[in-house]
């Protein structure tokens, strides 16, 4: 494929800046435009130097492949978009069993950390098909006990996905610290809660 956009872009056909956006997107499969939201790529026409993407609502939709280099971002075959478009039932199954690991995909698809209103967005109604508050109840309590997930305490902030698991002691002491009060700190320092 490169030696094809190499080709374009001495023809003129091409910008030589645009050949690493083109492999991402041919390579990727899976884009996303501003007004147009996301697509997949479906061929690649190096003789007519177009890309036929498949929009929500524009199937089969034809590309100059210098626009595309421009305004198009690549999404690549891990992103939420990606999986959905792929395998939304396997992506269903998937949220019944494993609710840390699609939290997981939709934070990695954010560049590691994402808001609720974010992963709701991401998930209903097309994963979660069923009591979206419920589900997420369920991956709260996994994500505290799990050392990987940072679980804010104000809704409007990010839970946070990170790579080196944090040990019991040091979430138990962050809750501690960021508890306001002393009613809160004697609860999340003896794990008493009012019943």
């Amino acid at each position: 494929m490169r030696d094809e956009l190499e080709k374009l872009a001495i023809a003129g056909k091409i910008g030589s800046k645009h050949i690493e956006p083109l492999l991402a997107l041919a390579q990727g499969g899976y884009c996303a435009h501003k007004s147009w939201g996301f697509g997949r790529i479906t061929t690649v026409d190096t003789v007519f130097c177009q890309f036929t993407i498949d929009f929500q609502g524009r199937a089969g939709h034809k590309m100059d492949l210098s626009f595309a280099a421009e305004t198009l971002r690549s999404i690549p075959a891990d992103h939420i978009l990606a999986k959905k478009a792929a395998d939304l039932h396997g992506l269903r199954q998937m949220a019944a069993r494993d609710h840390l690991g699609v939290i997981k995909l939709v934070l990695n698809s954010h560049g590691g950390k994402a808001s609720l209103d974010q992963i709701q967005r991401e998930l209903v109604p097309d994963v979660i098909t069923d009591d979206w508050k419920k589900w997420l109840e369920v991956a709260k309590r996994e994500m505290k006990k799990d050392g990987h997930f940072i679980v804010p305490s104000k809704k409007s902030d990010p839970i946070i996905y990170q790579a080196q698991e944090t040990s019991v002691q040091k979430r138990v002491m962050d809750r501690f610290k960021s508890a306001k009060g002393l009613k809160a700190r004697l609860v999340e320092g003896f794990g008493c809660r009012r019943g």
